[in-house]
């Protein structure tokens, strides 16, 4: 009874997110941004530890509690609420590579922690649309400050249970203001997924390529960002699949 009060109520929490603040700009804001900047708040990268894919976390994924650590539920981890692990099964078998594997997760932190921070925020200024015909343009010598500032608060990155294919999770928080009077605009949480396609072994043992995919995959998720705040579905699947074409990182 206790646990079904404890998902409910973040469910309704979830639900609840941005329930003020819009999560994307309407026509008339849109309408008003000739010259956007991208800033960075947060001080690095962030990688949350993944309760099933830890050795240490195994005697959590019993027949009885599996699910709700799958959800993320008893880690109280957004993250795994939205993308974690589903079901029981999934639960047990996460736990049964990760013993297999138990340098996995801090390889994936290692890795992550030098990843290039700033491909996200280039991808998503590369992404704004350029300015109307509408927006003045001033003088070579001189151009005019931006007039919207989004500002990245926070990124974090979970590996996914290292079974089969190296998979991992990405959450950013953002919000758009004005740049002068820094009116939110805009604000909301951006989750992705990626999914390699390399085993999570053989993507470990290359630090280089596994660094080189990081980095595209936080280059589509600015240009995720990007989409989401113009009006796309944000509820819309965000994962990056092996077929599809890595987004270029910068020049």
């Amino acid at each position: 009874m206790r646990r079904s009060a404890v998902v409910s109520g973040m469910l309704l929490a979830l639900a609840g997110i941005n329930g003020c603040t819009p999560a994307f700009l309407g026509p008339a804001e849109r309408g008003k941004i000739c010259r956007v900047a991208v800033e960075e708040q947060f001080e690095a990268i962030e990688v949350q530890a993944n309760p099933v894919a830890n050795p240490a976390g195994g005697a959590l994924a019993g027949a009885g509690s599996a699910a709700l650590v799958a959800l993320g539920v008893l880690a109280l981890n957004p993250l795994g609420v939205l993308q974690g692990v589903v079901g029981a099964a999934g639960s047990v078998a996460c736990a049964a590579a990760a013993a297999a594997h138990p340098n996995a997760e801090a390889e994936f932190r290692e890795i992550v922690m030098t990843a290039d921070r700033g491909a996200l925020t280039r991808a998503l200024e590369a992404a704004m649309p350029s300015p109307g015909a509408g927006c003045r343009n001033g003088p070579e010598r001189a151009p005019e400050p931006p007039d919207t500032v989004i500002r990245i608060d926070r990124v974090q990155l979970m590996m996914g249970c290292p079974t089969g294919r190296q998979a991992y999770f990405m959450t950013v928080e953002w919000r758009a203001m004005s740049a002068s009077g820094r009116k939110v605009l805009a604000e909301s949480k951006t989750r992705c997924t990626q999914i390699s396609p390399l085993d999570a072994d053989v993507w470990s043992a290359d630090p280089e390529r596994a660094r080189a995919e990081v980095n595209g995959a936080l280059a589509r998720t600015g240009q995720r960002i990007a989409a989401e705040l113009l009006g796309a579905d944000k509820w819309s699947s965000c994962t990056f699949r092996p077929e599809e074409p890595r987004a270029a990182g910068p020049p």
